[in-house]
Parts: C-alpha cells; sequence; structure tokens
C-alpha cells in the first residue's frame, strides 16, 4: 500500500504549474517525518509546456527532449534536501543523463488546441551515505505523454559540502590559469550557423557556430556563451550552466548528421542521449565540441539513424563526453 503527499515544484519550464507527488513504498519514514533511508518514488505531471522560448523554438514537429532533463535538474536538489536529509548547504551537481527515447510517435506534436500531458516517474535511490546523509542520488525514468511510455532512462546526482564545492571551482579557474600554453581559441571570428540547421528559428537559440570539418569526418564547433539570455542565465566570471551545455550538445549533435548525411533537422530529434559531466566549464573561456559521426543506419522503425560520439573541451581538458543517436522522422 502507498501514500501520496503532494509538493507543487516551480520549475522554469514556463507558467504552467506542475505537481510533485511523492509515494513512499512504506509508511515508516512518512509517519515519523524522518529522512529515507531507501528508495523512494516520485511522480510529476501536468501538461507539456507550452510558449517557452527556448523549447517551443523550432519547427513544431517534436516536444523538446530536454523537457526531461529540465525536469529532472530542478527537482534533483529538492528531492535530496526534502526526503533524505541532505543539508540545505549542499548544492547538487548532475554528472550524468542517460535517456532513450522508446515511442518516437508520442514525442510528435499534434495540431489543433489539444495539450499533450507529460507525466514523469521518478524512482530516487540515495548513494554513498555517509552518517546516515547520502553523498548523492541515483535517479531512474519513465515519461510518458498522454500514456504512453515514450522515455527511459537514468541519471546521477552528487551533493558537495560548500567547503569542497569551493574549493572545485577554485580549482578549476586556477587550472585554466596556470597553462598558458594549453589555450584553445577559435583562429578567427565565430557566426552562428543558421537556426534551421539546428532545429531552431530564433538567431539568439543558436548555441554553436559554423563548424570546421576534417577529412575524417570529424566536425568542430565552439559554443556561443549566450550573455544574459533568459533560458541560459549565463553570467560573466560564472560557470556554464548546464541547459546551455545540453543545448549545444543537442544542436552540435543535429549539424553533424545534417552535415554529413543530410538528415533535415526539421525532421530530426535525438532518439538516445548519453551524457557524462567531468568538470566545470567557465563562461568567460571558449568552449569547443568535437563530435564524429558513426556509420549512417537504420532504427527499429526503418527511420535514417545516426550515432554521434562527442566531447567537449575547455582550456584542452573534457568538460563532458557523450554518445547520441540523431533519427529523421518520416
Amino acid at each position: 500500500m502507498t501514500v501520496e503527499s503532494t509538493a507543487t515544484a516551480e520549475l522554469g519550464l514556463g507558467n504552467d504549474t506542475r505537481h510533485l507527488i511523492h509515494c513512499p513504498p512504506s509508511w515508516d519514514h512518512y509517519l515519523l517525518d524522518a529522512p529515507s533511508s531507501g528508495e523512494e518514488h516520485f511522480v510529476l505531471t501536468g501538461e507539456v509546456p507550452a510558449g517557452h522560448p527556448l523549447f517551443d523554438d523550432g519547427p513544431g514537429r517534436f516536444h523538446d527532449l530536454q523537457i526531461t532533463t529540465e525536469t529532472i535538474r530542478e527537482i534533483g536538489e529538492f528531492v535530496g534536501h526534502q526526503y533524505f536529509g541532505v543539508p540545505q548547504d549542499r548544492p547538487g551537481l548532475f554528472y550524468r543523463f542517460d535517456l532513450d527515447l522508446c515511442e518516437l510517435g508520442a514525442w510528435r506534436t499534434g495540431p489543433g488546441a489539444h495539450r499533450a500531458r507529460m507525466t514523469t516517474g521518478v524512482r530516487a535511490r540515495p548513494a554513498h551515505v555517509v552518517a546516515g546523509v547520502p553523498r548523492g542520488l541515483e535517479f531512474r525514468i519513465e515519461v510518458r505523454i498522454d500514456d504512453v511510455l515514450c522515455c527511459t532512462g537514468s541519471a546521477s546526482l552528487v551533493f558537495l559540502m560548500p567547503v569542497l564545492h569551493r574549493s572545485h571551482v577554485a580549482h578549476s579557474r586556477r587550472a585554466l590559469r596556470a597553462a598558458p600554453e594549453l589555450d584553445d581559441v577559435p583562429d578567427g571570428p565565430t557566426w552562428p550557423v543558421d537556426p534551421a540547421e539546428v532545429g531552431r528559428c530564433a538567431p539568439e537559440n543558436v548555441v554553436v557556430c559554423e563548424p570546421s570539418e576534417s577529412s575524417h569526418g570529424r566536425l568542430t564547433t565552439w559554443v556561443l556563451p549566450r550573455i544574459g539570455h533568459s533560458v541560459f542565465r549565463t553570467m560573466p566570471g560564472g560557470q556554464v550552466p548546464g541547459t546551455l551545455l545540453l543545448e549545444s550538445l543537442r544542436q552540435t549533435s543535429l549539424l553533424t548528421a545534417g552535415r554529413t548525411y543530410g538528415l533535415a533537422p526539421a525532421r530530426s530529434t535525438l532518439a538516445a542521449c548519453e551524457v557524462h559531466f567531468r568538470g566545470y566549464a567557465e563562461a568567460d573561456h571558449p568552449l569547443r565540441w568535437a563530435a564524429v559521426p558513426g556509420p549512417l543506419g537504420r532504427d527499429a522503425d526503418g527511420r535514417p539513424a545516426v550515432p554521434v560520439t562527442l566531447t567537449v573541451t575547455q582550456h584542452r581538458r573534457a568538460v563532458a563526453e557523450a554518445r547520441t543517436l540523431v533519427v529523421q522522422d518520416f
């Protein structure tokens, strides 16, 4: 038997209210009001956000997969602090995402005034527990749109003590200054790619520049920082937000599949994404994506599909490594 407790989470996905429902597998911690020491279950439910300045910018063929990553990113800290007893002064940092679209049709946007309903089932499990307090959380995710299971995945979150967090940030910044011989900057001016090539319409939402391509098929592009952007919230002297890194990953993947094999960005989406963040990225230093496309193939339904292996570096050190699968719809 389960008991449900409801909390409304204010998420940065438009003006829509969505509800986070806690479904504890037992009464024990719920009745004692004690932090959980085991797996906890949650459901986040509401309509797919509408009118979002980034996620709704594009040809309108698919709902944006980043709605899912943003959902998990924004509830992760709340879950740790509220249900697992993690102190409020410990920030949560996601370092891994793994998502697979298992029903592409559910992600298509339909005609008319119908607003699709998105329900995200989340299982959170504590990791590296010290003195009863988890140093991290492991998440399992199931996404349904209009009751159709359409995405599964997992994510990992680490909580850092304030002193350790400040130390990591300071060390990262010292490393960028300590070895000027490792500076990595564009050879000349950078120009944003055409928005249509990365599945966007608004020029201000383009976050990658015209790429260079090697004879071996490797594509290299630089991330445009977009200081002051309403969604990315990048600030001078700050760190590059995860939303910007994930959007640049999406755009680089579409750009690579389009430039290499001619997949149409307006009909393409990421059908899978695995990303591992390895360090901090500073907004005041250039970021470079290197993308290597795999062979053109077909997914289980016969759609053109291109795997892409990507690495983003700053000062020649890896910030994140990823693998994506770009699929073109019929």
